[in-house]
């Protein structure tokens, strides 16, 4: 075991307060012992899985009326209340490659009533479900269906909703991705309510007070659009307000304002680095009759680009499933492609074993790279008596910067993966930035790489082979919400942590 003599002043002097440092200054120690880490190749084992990370990804989706858990389409009247079974079936009509769901529950029934318990009830019910299945919800509640006639509902029901949903969606927040704005208009998509509380500042401004500040900490909302976001006179609650866009054709369709040539594309590029971003394209000719249906291939390489540049979390793979999405999953991506699309690159992403080049699909590399993708480079450690200094080089390989606080963490596990000691590391992953987007003039390097360090005490008379790991748990429910999984092959997940290095103790 190493001495404290024979480490660096630097080192011994950091020792005792976990720390981040820039990758520069992350240099080997004398005596310290380096592990190597690399990406996930797609001839590993389970190497052209999906992520398995929270609040980004693909979703599917799914409707409920809250009072009595039925479909309020007729297309669906034989959708099963629970939602596990919804989600089994959900899997077998889409495939497989989403582990979230967009989830509506309509609230027609008691638009200018309280919500009865009962409804609540049904509500949880589905949160039950997802979690059991290990999904998570982009969740939106409206009144208007498109089908039924529209409600009367004033702001002071929405508020009043809002204040008994707060409750629920805080006591299930683990299974909650983002709570989106919602409420206003067909589908909650705030155009044509009733009495058009979507076109007025002062009510726009009221509802989404309301709805930030009965938001969980940490978790965002979303609207669809820039102009609307722009009439909240409550500046203070901007940061927690991001964009869905429930029309993704790349400006092909009248109904698609994310594109450089409309007014709002500077909001767009503003907010979406720091705030969750949710989309979907439209339904296709083969599965609706709607004169909006939207039936030509959506590019997949410009599609990701797009989703890049606004720093895209969540995607829809329900909407246009039998035209643009076959497509994606039959369209293959060389490494070149990637990089002549300015697009990051992950690590052994587009090689096998023996490093020779290897095709993903665009469906591929659009799911494993929405939102962030953690990657760590290499881990350092020595040992002493009484302490282990660790540091750990991470990068985001992403489309996003993570927009949720989370908490990073450094363990020492033991063989049977418990706990032996752990300490915070005063680091805010939301830091671990990506590539420049690729519409913009950004730096189009590759993303930089941050180091986390810390120190491990190791309790007198531990002995044997030990693990070191990084956990960055659920910090609502760190005991049963989902932690971040890093992108490498080459890691171990012990107790929701990701092992990167082993170390031989003889009882310091």
């Amino acid at each position: 075991m190493t001495t404290r003599r024979e480490l660096l002043a630097a080192a011994a002097a950091g020792a005792a307060l976990p720390w981040a440092m820039p990758a520069s200054q992350a240099m080997a120690r004398p005596g310290w012992e380096v592990t190597q880490h690399r990406g996930i190749r797609p001839d590993d084992v389970n190497g052209r899985d999906p992520p398995a990370n929270p609040r980004r990804g693909y979703r599917y989706e799914m409707s409920y009326n809250a009072i009595d858990l039925t479909s309020p389409w007729a297309n669906e009247q034989d959708q099963p209340s629970d939602a596990a079974q919804r989600l089994t079936a959900l899997e077998a009509e889409y495939g497989p490659g989403a582990d979230l769901t967009q989830l509506y529950f309509y609230l027609w029934d008691f638009a200018t009533t309280e919500l009865p318990p009962s409804a609540l009830d049904n509500i949880e019910r589905v949160f039950a479900g997802l979690r059991a299945k290990g999904y998570q919800a982009v969740l939106r509640l409206a009144y208007d269906d498109g089908v039924r006639a529209e409600q009367r509902y004033t702001v002071q029901h929405i508020q009043r909703h809002i204040a008994q949903l707060a409750p629920v969606v805080a006591r299930n927040s683990d299974v909650v991705a983002v709570w989106q704005a919602g409420f206003l208009g067909a589908w909650g998509e705030w155009a044509g309510s009733y009495y058009r509380h979507e076109t007025y500042s002062d009510a726009v401004t009221a509802i989404m007070t309301s709805l930030v500040q009965a938001l969980p900490p940490g978790m965002h909302t979303q609207m669809r659009y820039a102009a609307k976001r722009d009439m909240v006179t409550n500046r203070s609650i901007l940061d927690r307000i991001g964009f869905h866009n429930d029309y993704i054709t790349l400006g092909g369709g009248l109904w698609d304002y994310y594109v450089p040539s409309d007014a709002g594309w500077p909001a767009y590029l503003d907010v979406s680095p720091t705030r969750a971003m949710d989309g979907e394209m439209p339904w296709d000719k083969g599965q609706s009759t709607d004169p909006y249906a939207w039936s030509a291939v959506i590019p997949g390489p410009d599609t990701a680009r797009r989703l890049q540049t606004l720093r895209w979390d969540t995607l829809s793979i329900a909407h246009n499933a039998t035209v643009t999405v076959p497509a994606w999953k039959q369209d293959l991506l060389t490494e070149q492609q990637v990089r002549d699309a300015l697009l990051p690159v992950s690590d052994g992403y587009f090689r096998n074993a023996a490093g020779a080049s290897a095709e993903r699909t665009v469906f591929e590399y659009i799911r494993d790279h929405l939102g962030y993708r953690i990657e760590t480079r290499a881990a350092r450690h020595a040992a002493f008596r009484g302490e282990i200094p660790v540091e750990v080089d991470v990068v985001n390989r992403g489309f996003a910067a993570p927009k949720e606080p989370r908490p990073v963490r450094l363990l020492l596990l033991d063989g049977a993966a418990r706990p032996v000691s752990s300490v915070p590391v005063a680091v805010d992953w939301r830091n671990w930035l990506p590539q420049g987007r690729a519409e913009t003039a950004d730096d189009h390097r590759a993303p930089g790489t941050t180091t986390i360090s810390g120190s491990l005490p190791v309790p007198s008379g531990t002995r044997g082979r030990h693990h070191i790991a990084v956990a960055l748990p659920d910090p609502a429910h760190p005991g049963r919400g989902r932690a971040v999984r890093f992108a490498n092959a080459t890691t171990g997940w012990l107790g929701n942590a990701n092992v990167v290095a082993t170390v031989d103790l003889d009882g310091c």
